[in-house]
């Protein structure tokens, strides 16, 4: 059995994030952060999915369920600001959530934008202990994301379509030289990591997501 506790943290006047924390009724060693994408939501198949391998492998959950595109300040602020205040929501949900919690472990999942707050965690590591992370479309494009795997110290998995508009083929090989880096690149699969105008495919492909996803998860977390 789990308890679901969905409530909200006001940072600022401008800033309320939203969250969901799933906990087992026996106490879990690890957490797994979820960080969505901007349309990408946390009820979409790919978080979805990943939720349920987290729960049945006894990792707690987090959904930080933060909505920017309606945020009007947010939208007016330039890029460099607009991450900060990113990660300063990231932040506020999990000092709040898990100040008192007890984990040993953070697992962070991520996708598309998600993954430049992830991203300066990486770098600036305010809350990770024991940490590893699932970069679900990374947006390599970004130099602060494609430095962060780069150079990461932590087991990290990612998964990215070739067709999808961030897949940079020299970038991904240059990452692929870190052996800490797991990598998964879904042939025809597009920033969703589906398959345009083919469902089967789309749901064959979600299988063998999961199933790294899963074999990462269960090789990396505290026992």
């Amino acid at each position: 059995m789990f308890q679901f506790i969905e409530n909200q943290v006001i940072r600022n006047e401008n800033s309320t994030i939203p969250y969901t924390w799933i906990r087992s009724e026996q106490p879990s060693k690890s957490i797994c952060i979820m960080l969505p994408g901007l349309g990408y939501t946390t009820q979409r198949p790919l978080f979805h999915y990943a939720t349920g391998i987290c729960l049945h492998n006894q990792v707690d959950v987090l959904h930080i369920n933060y909505n920017f595109v309606k945020n009007q300040q947010f939208r007016e602020l330039p890029k460099e600001d607009q991450e900060q205040w990113m990660y300063e929501d990231v932040k506020a949900v999990v000092e709040a959530v898990l100040n008192d919690a007890g984990y040993e472990q953070c697992i962070l999942l991520s996708k598309s934008i998600g993954t430049i707050p992830m991203a300066m965690e990486w770098t600036q590591g305010t809350f990770l202990q024991n940490s590893v992370g699932v970069w679900l479309t990374p947006l390599i494009k970004e130099n602060q994301v494609y430095q962060a795997l780069l150079e990461t110290e932590l087991p990290s998995l990612y998964v990215i379509g070739d067709e999808d508009h961030h897949f940079v083929e020299e970038r991904l090989t240059v990452l692929e030289k870190n052996p800490l880096i797991s990598a998964v690149v879904i042939p025809k699969a597009d920033h969703s990591l589906e398959i345009n105008h083919d469902t089967s495919a789309s749901i064959e492909a979600m299988k063998e997501i999961m199933e790294h996803v899963e074999a990462f998860i269960m090789k990396n977390k505290i026992v």
